[in-house]
């Protein structure tokens, strides 16, 4: 994938994630997108070329000075209007992997749906649904490469943690406030 103009669409859940690590040190360039000031900032210390605050920035704007040639590859977790966005900034023969859609997750009514779609006969475009089991046999590679990439130190993570299995539900919901910069986790202590 050397070369490739590469969009990730990120909402409170894992900011970044493995997929992110595997692209930036791949040598892609990287349009993040983030919710909040701090998420920015982290997505361009993690090697994002351009990142993008959704909250603050017009998505669209953002994806035309990020990638000014358009988008080879678009991961998405967040359906909706970054989907669509996205949809409008891909480049001939594109690929978009669909990994999850938690814009509309909680959505109390059916949303009016992607209205762009003959954009993806236009372009030959590709939209495939992912999910890493399908990829359990690739694992043996992907720990081998993070590892390395580890033991490096070209890959960094971080961790918003919260103590006690009573802060649970108070982690959950954060996940869907963007109360967390990377992956959330719930602290449980040991019993002596």
């Amino acid at each position: 994938m050397k070369g490739r103009e590469v969009k990730l669409a990120r909402r409170p859940v894992g900011v970044p994630s493995r997929d992110d690590f595997r692209i930036v040190v791949k040598g892609c360039r990287v349009v993040g997108s983030a919710g909040g000031a701090d998420k920015v900032r982290y997505l361009t210390e993690l090697g994002c070329d351009c990142a993008i605050d959704y909250r603050g920035d017009k998505l669209r704007e953002g994806l035309r000075e990020g990638a000014p040639e358009g988008l080879d590859v678009y991961f998405d977790n967040v359906g909706g209007e970054h989907l669509q966005a996205a949809i409008g900034h891909m480049r001939e023969f594109g690929r978009i992997a669909l990994c999850g859609s938690i814009s509309m997750y909680n959505d109390t009514e059916p949303s009016a749906g992607i209205t762009n779609l003959p954009r993806m006969t236009e372009r030959g475009l590709n939209m495939r649904g992912f999910l890493v089991r399908r990829y359990a046999h690739m694992r043996p590679d992907f720990l081998m490469d993070m590892g390395a990439w580890l033991a490096a130190g070209r890959v960094t993570y971080r961790e918003t943690v919260m103590d006690g299995i009573e802060s649970a539900p108070d982690a959950f919901i954060g996940l869907f406030k963007g109360a967390n910069i990377g992956k959330m986790v719930v602290r449980i202590e040991q019993a002596e």
